[in-house]
């Protein structure tokens, strides 16, 4: 008996650890256009989309002096759909063979916090102690399965679990 209750107790201690885990760290950063540093504008590898990236002063500051990215590192990539044309697929420009950027579609966050990282384990779940959430255009949470965006991350150890890192390092 006192066996079971042990066992009952530890799966309700995990639960609640993992029920703190996730998107529900992640406030939408309001005013980040205008208090974070826009690093980077790019299409994405999907050929559908373009995304803006930016970092709060903590990120920027950080990796400048550091080489890192410390806790209270917020990066931000708003994801826009290209325009469709008439035939329904992405548009570009004629001069620049660019996509030209349509409605936003989402707005990821990637924030670091002290200690994050242990509440995840298993293959392709590791990426130190980042969290991720993403938003809606009008600032509500996404329902989204935030485990595809760890595994991608996960085999980025190298540029400290982003993408972006070069061009966040200059």
């Amino acid at each position: 008996m006192l066996k079971r209750l042990m066992v009952a107790g530890a799966m309700l201690v995990v639960a609640g650890a993992t029920a703190v885990a996730g998107p529900d760290r992640i406030e939408f950063p309001k005013d980040y256009q205008k208090t974070f540093s826009n690093y980077l504008n790019a299409e994405r590898q999907n050929g559908k989309q373009l995304a803006r990236f930016y970092a709060n002063d903590v990120a920027s500051n950080g990796i400048g002096k550091y080489g890192e990215l410390p806790d209270g590192s917020i990066l931000i990539m708003e994801v826009y759909n290209a325009k469709a044309g008439p035939d329904g697929k992405p548009m570009r420009s004629k001069k620049l063979d660019r996509l030209i950027r349509g409605d936003l579609a989402a707005v990821m966050v990637k924030q670091k916090g002290a200690g994050w990282g242990k509440d995840y384990s298993g293959e392709g779940m590791n990426v130190g102690d980042w969290e991720f959430a993403g938003f809606k255009a009008d600032g509500k949470l996404l329902e989204k399965n935030f485990a595809d965006c760890r595994s991608c991350h996960s085999a980025l150890e190298d540029t400290k679990y982003v993408f972006s890192y070069e061009h966040l390092a200059k």
